[in-house]
């Protein structure tokens, strides 16, 4: 692994770690690390820490995959990072759209293989958030997330919207694919693998489920375009997928309770000029105020074997089964 901690031994194998012992702590600087068989991963609260890593960026900092020395994210940013809170409301549009990447984070180790940000509030948005990252083996991060209004934050459209980005480190293929189906306009219904680039940063950037039809509001100047940027595209399974070198990262989502739905987002430069965002949004409707909602992600990281290891992934983890796609 590119680096160690003195209370982490450990034994080569192969491309892979075999972790022996384990019990890492937080630091003071507000990260920790995480590992598994094959991965290790840092997660960071909001605070910069050295050498790379910025303020204002939180979820997994860094991400290794089989020994390569290379982060999967962009060293100054993050994967998996909490980063706006919206509602659709112009009355909200002055606030800093950036929010939960600014406001305070208490970040606590639950287990050894699991660690928690806890943010109570941000300066405008009465929710408590919880985030929830725990390392899976062999090659799987896990991040739930646990969300609790104090106030009624979604009275004008009756919804919120949570939107994550992970800041992917000059892939050569910046676009994602997945399992859809045009939104309308073409002759063939059927589903197939769908490999998306957006043409620019918030330009046909959003994927809607195909089993919903159901278009959240936006009052007039809604600033963030990669919710507002619809593709042509819809999926119909919760999971894509996007390339690095040898490595693929599958993004999955368990499908979610009443109420919730999940978009994809992918932008080509939301990480500087090289470096895509592969980003996905968490809507919430029929909200009650002290009552939580729920969201389940997984992301896998590993050497590409096909498309048919990742539906395998999907479907490992959710117990649903995928149909395949023609060619």
């Amino acid at each position: 692994m590119p680096r160690t901690r003195r209370s982490c031994e450990s034994v080569r194998i192969g491309c892979t770690f075999l972790v022996v012992l384990f019990a890492t702590n937080v630091r003071a600087d507000g990260h920790a690390e995480l590992r598994s068989q094959h991965l290790q991963l840092f997660v960071a609260d909001n605070k910069a820490y050295s050498p790379h890593h910025r303020t204002g960026y939180n979820g997994v900092s860094e991400l290794y995959c089989c020994g390569e020395p290379r982060n999967l994210f962009v060293p100054t940013y993050a994967g998996l990072n909490f980063e706006h809170i919206f509602n659709g409301d112009s009355a909200t549009y002055s606030w800093n759209k950036f929010e939960p990447r600014q406001a305070p984070m208490k970040l606590t180790r639950r287990a050894s293989n699991s660690i928690e940000l806890l943010q109570t509030r941000t300066q405008n948005w009465p929710l408590e958030t919880t985030l929830t990252y725990s390392s899976v083996e062999p090659d799987a991060v896990d991040l739930t997330v646990r969300v609790v209004s104090e106030e009624n934050a979604w009275k004008k459209h009756g919804y919120i919207g949570l939107f994550f980005a992970s800041y992917i480190q000059a892939p050569a293929d910046k676009g994602i694919s997945f399992i859809g189906k045009p939104t309308g306009g073409d002759s063939s219904p059927s589903a197939r693998w769908i490999h998306h680039h957006s043409p620019h940063h918030g330009k046909r950037s959003a994927h809607r489920p195909s089993s919903s039809d159901w278009q959240p509001a936006f009052d007039p100047g809604f600033p963030l375009s990669l919710v507002t940027g619809r593709s042509r595209w819809k999926y119909d399974y919760p999971f894509y997928y996007g390339r690095r070198g040898e490595h693929v990262a599958i993004m999955m989502f368990k499908r979610p309770s009443k109420g919730g739905e999940i978009w994809f987002a992918q932008s080509p430069t939301g990480g500087g000029e090289r470096n895509p965002a592969w980003d996905f949004i968490l809507f919430q409707r029929d909200c009650e105020i002290g009552r939580e909602f729920r969201f389940d992600i997984r992301l896998v990281v590993r050497p590409f074997r096909g498309r048919e290891d990742v539906i395998q992934a999907y479907e490992s983890w959710t117990g649903e089964k995928v149909t395949r796609p023609n060619p």
